[in-house]
């Protein structure tokens, strides 16, 4: 199925959902076929986050082909509008008197590579979900100033894109990681645990 508007294909979890009336150019409603859920403005990155962590009713497959694909996208959906961390380049500073450009100012304008760059996201992510931080703390200046003594090319993350498409990956992953050891077991007994509390 094609989009008229944009003249690309529908993204594949629109198989999953039902298009409604549309909102704006591209952008329609969307309601989940298994739990009724619905979107005013029906994002693919929202949904596909949807069918990997929070359908409580999607079959385990389609949560796991989602959960990979939502796993996989840390930072670089391109449906996510409000990620402030694209692919912009860093802005480098002229150099009036002088054609050779310092080591140490090479390192603090150099843009960390790619795979690098996730890896600390990640890092972020887990930490601030661990240590129960908030995550407006993501666009404090202090906290800002202390990531860019540590890693002067690296460009923070939005606190919308820390608690909204990197915290959904992490979901995804730790997700794919329970059912793989489930699947694994062999003899899996789930008991409760009572507490007695004696007065």
């Amino acid at each position: 199925m094609s989009n008229p508007d944009r003249g690309r294909p529908f993204s594949d979890v629109w198989e999953y959902m039902i298009k409604g009336q549309q909102q704006s150019r591209g952008h329609y409603t969307a309601t989940c076929t298994y739990c009724n859920c619905t979107w005013k403005h029906g994002k693919p990155c929202v949904l596909r986050q949807h069918l990997a962590n929070h359908c409580k009713n999607c079959p385990q497959d389609v949560v796991l082909y989602f959960a990979r694909i939502v796993g996989q996208k840390m930072g670089d959906d391109e449906d996510d509008e409000n990620d402030s961390n694209s692919d912009s380049e860093v802005p480098k500073k002229k150099q009036k008197y002088s054609n050779q450009t310092s080591l140490s100012n090479f390192y603090k304008t150099k843009k960390l590579e790619k795979g690098y760059s996730d890896s600390i996201d990640r890092s972020i992510t887990k930490a601030f979900v661990m240590c129960n931080i908030p995550f407006s703390t993501i666009e404090n200046p202090w906290f800002v100033d202390l990531m860019k003594t540590l890693q002067p090319g690296y460009d923070l993350p939005s606190r919308q894109t820390l608690s909204g498409t990197y915290l959904e990956a992490e979901l995804s992953r730790v997700n794919i990681r329970i059912v793989n050891e489930l699947n694994n077991e062999s003899n899996l007994t789930i008991g409760k645990i009572f507490y007695i509390i004696i007065v």
